[in-house]
C-alpha cells in the first residue's frame, strides 16, 4: 500500500496535468491540422521540382526526367500543345496511364489551358473520391509543349485516425507510468522529508536527536545541517541547564549567606533593646554589616563580569604586577606579610590581553592570599616554560584546604565547612569571579594543592 501526503499527491496532479495538456495537444494537432500540414508540404514539394525545371528545354527536361521523378517521386508527362481540349486531356490521361497513375477524375478545363497559352503556371488539385488519394499538379507551357508536373497526395484520414487512437491509448499508458513513478520517486524523495520532519519534531521536544540520510542531494546536505544544528541546541541546552543550576544555587546560597547575617543582625538589635548587650553586641552588628556588604560588593561585581567585554592589547604583564603589588604595601605591612617575587628575571612578559580584567583577577588572588595564608609570606612568580609562553603562579601555605575541596574551589559561595568563622572564610565569592574573568578570556588556569601548600597557574600567550 503506497503511502500518500501532500507532496506526492501534487506531484502525481502536476505530472498528469502535464501529460494531459500535451498528449491533447498533440492530439488536437493531428487531428485537425495534420492533413493540412501533409498537403502544404506536398505542394512545397512539388513547387521546389517546377523551379527546378522551369528553365528546362523540352530537350534538356527529357534528358533529366527519369532522374528527377526518381528523386522526388513525382511524375513529369509533356505533350504537344495543339487539339481540342478533349484531345489534349485524353493524351495527358493516356501519358498517365503508361506511367501507372490511374484517375477516376482528371480535367483540364479551357480556362485553365487559356491561362497556361498566357504564359500563367496552373495549379490543380484533383481529387480521387473512392481511391482516396489526390493528383496534386502543376501545368505549365514549354516551347509549345504542355508540360504537367504531379505528384499522388494520398489522403490519410483513416491513417490519422488509427494514430489517434494510439495517441489515446499511449495518454492511458502513460498516467498509468507516471502514477508508478511519482510514487515510486516521490517515496525516494519524501521519506528523508519525514525523517527530518520527526528529527525537527524531537528536536523542539527537546530530544536531540541525529538522523542519516545519504540521499547525495540537498537533502543530504540539509540533514547535515540539522544534525548540525542539533549537536548545538544540545549544547546550548546543556549548558543553559547548567547555568540554571548555577543560578539556582547562587540564589539559594545568597539567600543562606543573607539570612545568617540578618538573623544575628536582628537577633542582637533586640538583645539591646531588651538591655542585654554586654558592650559586644554592636560590634557583632557592625561585623555582620561589614559582611553583608562585601558580599553585595562581589555580586555586583560577579554580575559585572558577565557583562564586560573583551577589550584586548598589548601590556607588560610584569609591570601590571609590579603596579598592583605596590597598591598593597599598607595592608602587607599592617598584616606583617610580604611577598617572595620572582618576575624581575623575565625578559619578555607582552601579552595581549585585557588588562582591567586580567588586574581584577590579580587583585583577587592576591588579596586571597594576604587573607587565608598562614604564613608571614606567599610567593608570586613568572616563567617562561617555552618562548610562546609564561605562566603566572601564585602560592601560599593553607592546612584548611583538602584535595576533595579543590573541584568547588571556583564556585560561588563555596567555602571550606571547617573554616566558617567569617574572620577567614569570606564570602567564597572572589575566586568564582576570577574562573568568570579567565573563562571569559578563554585562558588556561589551574589551582593545585601540594604538601599544604595551595598554587593558582595562570598560562599566557606572549607577543614579540
Amino acid at each position: 500500500m503506497i503511502k500518500t501526503n501532500k507532496i506526492s499527491k501534487k506531484l502525481l496532479i502536476m505530472v498528469s496535468i502535464i501529460m494531459l495538456i500535451v498528449f491533447g495537444v498533440s492530439f488536437l494537432f493531428n487531428n485537425f491540422f495534420s492533413s493540412d500540414y501533409y498537403l502544404y508540404k506536398m505542394k512545397n514539394k512539388v513547387n521546389a521540382v517546377y523551379e527546378e525545371i522551369d528553365d528546362l528545354t523540352i530537350q534538356q527536361l527529357s534528358e533529366v526526367e527519369y532522374q528527377v521523378e526518381n528523386a522526388n517521386n513525382v511524375t513529369i508527362v509533356t505533350i504537344e500543345n495543339g487539339g481540342s481540349i478533349d484531345e489534349i486531356n485524353e493524351k495527358i490521361q493516356f501519358a498517365l496511364f503508361k506511367d501507372k497513375i490511374v484517375l477516376n477524375k482528371f480535367w483540364i478545363t479551357e480556362e485553365s489551358l487559356e491561362k497556361v497559352n498566357e504564359g500563367k503556371t496552373v495549379r490543380l488539385l484533383f481529387n480521387q473520391g473512392k481511391l482516396k488519394s489526390s493528383l496534386l499538379t502543376v501545368l505549365y507551357e514549354q516551347e509549345h509543349h504542355l508540360v504537367l508536373l504531379g505528384t499522388v497526395v494520398v489522403h490519410n484520414t483513416d491513417v490519422i485516425k488509427i494514430v489517434n487512437q494510439l495517441y489515446l491509448y499511449s495518454i492511458l499508458l502513460g498516467i498509468i507510468i507516471s502514477i508508478l513513478l511519482v510514487a515510486f520517486f516521490s517515496k525516494k524523495i519524501i521519506t528523508p522529508l519525514e525523517k527530518l520532519k520527526n528529527v525537527a519534531k524531537d528536536i523542539s521536544n527537546l530530544n536531540f536527536k541525529q538522523v542519516e540520510i545519504t540521499s547525495g542531494d540537498e537533502i543530504e546536505e540539509l540533514s547535515h545541517s540539522i544534525n548540525e544544528m542539533s549537536d548545538r541546541l544540545k549544547s546550548v541546552h546543556s549548558e543553559l541547564e547548567k547555568k540554571n543550576q548555577s543560578l539556582n544555587t547562587l540564589i539559594s546560597s545568597i539567600s543562606h549567606e543573607v539570612k545568617t547575617p540578618l538573623s544575628l543582625i536582628q537577633a542582637y538589635t533586640i538583645g539591646i533593646k531588651d538591655g542585654l548587650d554586654d558592650g559586644t553586641y554592636t560590634d557583632v552588628i557592625l561585623e555582620q554589616v561589614n559582611y553583608t556588604s562585601e558580599m553585595v560588593d562581589y555580586l555586583i561585581k560577579l554580575s559585572k563580569v558577565h557583562e564586560l567585554e573583551v577589550k584586548k592589547e598589548p601590556f607588560e604583564l610584569k609591570n601590571l604586577l609590579q603596579k598592583i603589588i605596590a597598591q598593597y604595601n599598607i595592608s602587607l605591612k599592617n598584616k606583617n606579610v610580604h611577598i617572595v617575587q620572582n618576575i624581575d628575571s623575565i625578559q619578555n612578559s607582552i601579552i595581549n590581553e585585557d588588562s582591567n580584567q586580567i588586574e581584577i583577577v590579580m587583585n583577587n588572588l592576591i588579596s586571597n592570599a594576604i587573607k587565608y595564608g598562614e604564613e608571614h609570606y606567599f610567593e608570586i612568580k613568572l616563567t617562561n616554560e617555552d618562548k610562546d609562553k609564561i605562566k603566572f603562579t601564585i602560592r601560599n601555605k593553607t592546612t584548611r584546604l583538602q584535595q576533595e575541596h579543590l573541584p568547588y574551589i571556583w564556585d560561588a559561595f563555596y567555602v571550606v565547612e571547617e573554616s566558617r568563622n567569617k574572620e577567614v572564610s569570606g564570602t567564597g565569592l572572589g575566586l568564582s569571579i576570577v574562573a568568570s574573568i579567565l573563562a571569559k578570556n578563554e585562558l588556561q588556569y589551574e589551582v593545585m594543592l601540594v604538601d599544604s601548600y595551595i598554587s593558582f597557574n595562570i598560562w599566557f600567550d606572549l607577543i614579540e
